[in-house]
């Protein structure tokens, strides 16, 4: 299955490296009974505490300060552990998509016509793929796009068929090795074990995509405070992930700035009135404003005023976003469904403003909530958490498994494999 959850009542602690916000949480895989929330996986997540602190030493595309970074961390895994009452020695990581790059390589090994089992497959995801990547980076997924057996292409699942040749082509998502030593040397100088990495692309898509859609094809667009991570999907295999510089905190730093107020107002009158995406009835709106010499008057603008300042942004990110959709190269299936999650996403009236103004033309669109995710805050279920709770899902279910095993096997293990195909 596509995120089938294996390891039910394991606790495992996950930290998710935002650019506005760096949440840590404990969670426990949990059986459930199987219906439409679960989705039919028959399990799901607890979250048995969480906290969140504003990220403080992490800009888009860089480490600016590693105290502070340290700082925000220590604060958002000291909060989870106070509300779990437990202790974390270790977790696994959500990397910001920004940090990530996505390479595809091709792979071939000679089956002599043998039966292909894990060993080949293993043998190709263990191809030396450095001329794929760029120089100091390190590799956190390899994920198998499409298989060819001889001249028979396009196979799905190559496990038991004969031939002499068996291909593969990859998507290889890497990160630079300098970021992963930083993030490394922040938790491990206080005693905490980091125990892998996955992209926060990938994550969200874990934790808000249903498995039909998955296998049919789906485009989930995580809008972030500073960025917007565009993850295409079918047959349950990435494609394709591409970012765009704009997010919801530029939306809140225009209201700010054309409507002289400050960026808690600001923020509060864009979650308060979202967009209307529709012409209506209008509205005074009363807002705070500071003059040139930093006194607060009240100022009454219209809301059709709001809602031309959020309007502008909003059109100029999704059409950024809809460029890297029919840019992607994809089958024509991923743009027949649109997930919108991160916590840009939760924008009032945001699906209703795609509709109107006929974005991503007739691609249905929904909001992307963690599935089947438990917790007693209100925020374990919102879009703003679907990265963590797909961390949680990557390291609960056998994927982040099959991935360390895979990648990290030695020398020694690879000779092994060799004698048991008889090479």
């Amino acid at each position: 299955m596509f995120r089938k959850i294996v390891n039910v009542k394991k606790e495992v602690a996950v930290l998710d490296l935002g650019t506005d916000t760096i949440c840590a949480a404990v969670v426990r895989g949990e059986r459930k009974e199987q219906n439409k929330e679960n989705l039919g996986f028959g399990a799901g997540i607890r979250v048995l505490g969480v906290g969140y602190q504003l990220a403080k030493g992490l800009t888009f595309g860089a480490i600016t300060n590693l105290e502070e970074l340290e700082e925000a961390i220590l604060g958002a895994i000291a909060s989870a552990e106070k509300e779990a009452q437990k202790s974390i020695k270790s977790v696994f990581i959500s990397l910001p998509a920004w940090a990530v790059s996505s390479h595809e390589a091709e792979a071939n090994v000679d089956i002599g016509q043998l039966p292909v089992d894990d060993v080949h497959i293993s043998s190709l995801t263990n191809s030396d793929f450095s001329r794929s990547i760029g120089d100091n980076e390190e590799v956190i997924h390899i994920m198998p796009v499409s298989y060819t057996i001889d001249e028979n292409d396009c196979v799905q699942d190559p496990t038991g068929m004969i031939g002499d040749k068996l291909s593969a082509v990859f998507h290889i998502i890497s990160v630079p090795s300098s970021f992963l030593k930083n993030i490394r040397s922040c938790l491990e100088r206080n005693d905490i074990r980091v125990s892998g990495f996955v992209s926060s692309a990938y994550a969200s898509i874990l934790s808000t995509v249903l498995e039909e859609e998955a296998t049919s094809g789906v485009t989930v667009v995580d809008m972030g405070g500073s960025s917007t991570t565009i993850s295409c999907m079918q047959g349950g295999v990435l494609l394709y992930s591409g970012i765009i510089p704009l997010g919801g905190r530029h939306i809140t730093n225009d209201i700010s700035m054309v409507l002289k107020t400050s960026r808690a107002n600001a923020e509060r009158l864009k979650i308060l009135y979202g967009v209307s995406g529709v012409s209506g009835e209008d509205e005074g709106i009363l807002v705070s404003r500071l003059d040139e010499y930093g006194e607060e008057h009240v100022q009454n603008i219209s809301r059709m005023t709001l809602d031309a300042i959020i309007s502008a942004r909003l059109e100029e990110t999704l059409k950024e976003v809809e460029q890297h959709i029919y840019e992607c190269g994809a089958d024509r299936t991923v743009y027949q469904r649109l997930v919108m999650t991160g916590g840009g996403s939760r924008l009032s009236g945001l699906s209703e403003f795609i509709k109107s103004r006929k974005f991503f033309g007739e691609m249905s669109c929904r909001l992307g909530k963690p599935i089947g995710t438990t917790g007693s805050h209100d925020f374990v279920k919102s879009p703003s958490f679907a990265s963590a709770a797909g961390t949680a899902v990557y390291c609960l279910s056998d994927l982040a498994s099959r991935r360390l095993s895979s990648v990290n096997r030695s020398f020694g293990q690879r000779i092994v494999a060799w004698f048991k195909r008889g090479i």
